[in-house]
């Protein structure tokens, strides 16, 4: 299946990009495949950073939500 560059370039697919194809009815929609999130540290434990770290990170990634 070819997907219009325009369309692409929009929505930031990248090629090698994976699609789940779901049917909803009589509809076809492919939903993009996300990577696994993985959590960096910098090769610091938990103890190095604090817990002040790790709480304000939340907030920062989420706006306080």
């Amino acid at each position: 299946m070819t997907i219009p560059k325009e369309l692409r370039d929009d929505l930031q697919i990248e090629e090698g990009t994976t699609f789940t194809v779901v049917r909803e009815g009589s509809d076809i929609r492919l939903v993009r495949n996300l990577p696994e999130l993985q959590t960096l540290s910098a090769g610091k434990s938990r103890e190095e950073w604090g817990e002040k770290a790790f709480r304000d990170a939340g907030d920062a990634t989420f706006g306080g939500r």
